[in-house]
């Protein structure tokens, strides 16, 4: 249960979380807190600065090989509590539990059980905090960043993600990283204009694998942040 936690999760949750957008915009043209580029380094300040907020996340990964397909679904959803606090009620291929992080420590409670057990394993949010999670290890592989329109409370950004820098950097163990060499996912975001706070952030990826491997592998993943900075208390259970 927690090495798959771990392994869905990250591979997921970070590709979300990426980046954001941006503050008020004067006119037509550059928004007035920067480029495209400047505002997601902007967004994911103001994510960091977060008290605390709500997170509701899903990711389907489909594999096509010639043996058969093989597919998984990870949700979790469930609120933040600075510096490091989460609680959160997931489903993994049709298994429910919740769980507790606090620090360095993790608890888990399982379907019709009414005892948490502490994990010796960490997951990825360990210690962790909402900036954490959405900056990181990929900010760097966005190319081609663009601003799609500066309508309502929102604006939306698209940009292209270097699959094989998540890979990497999250230690993808389903697939061979390399397989994904030259492969770029698509990004959607939406920040909101009063605060910069990321609001959504979808990503789909579909591609044949390179050699050695034969197959297909398609992802998606959506993550929606709500509730930012309400009351909030996460102790140990």
């Amino acid at each position: 249960m927690a090495s798959t936690f771990r392994r869905r999760l990250a591979s997921g949750v970070a590709l979300v979380v990426l980046c954001a957008l941006a503050a008020a915009v004067a006119g037509c043209g550059t928004p007035a807190a920067g480029t495209p580029s400047q505002i997601i380094k902007k967004a994911i300040d103001a994510q960091g600065r977060l008290k605390s907020v709500a997170v509701d996340y899903e990711s389907d990964i489909e594999l096509g090989l010639p043996g058969g397909n093989r597919s998984s679904t990870v949700s979790y959803k469930g609120s933040y509590e600075k510096p490091d606090r989460w609680k959160l009620a997931m489903r993994s291929s049709g298994a429910k539990s919740e769980v507790i992080i606090i620090g360095q420590r993790t608890w888990v409670k399982l379907p019709g059980s009414d005892t948490w057990t502490e994990k010796a394993a960490s997951t990825p949010l360990t210690g962790t905090n909402p900036d954490d999670v959405v900056a990181a290890k990929y900010l760097k592989s966005a190319k081609d960043v663009q601003l799609v329109d500066q309508k309502d409370d929102m604006y939306p950004l698209k940009f292209n993600l270097d699959i094989l820098s998540v890979a990497r950097a999250f230690n993808l163990s389903s697939v061979d990283p390399a397989l994904f060499k030259g492969k770029q996912a698509q990004v959607d975001i939406w920040v909101r204009k009063k605060d910069l706070f990321l609001g959504k952030a979808t990503m789909n990826f579909a591609s044949q694998l390179a050699a050695p491997v034969s197959g297909s592998l398609k992802m998606s993943t959506e993550i929606d942040f709500s509730n930012f900075n309400e009351p909030v208390s996460i102790e140990p259970p």
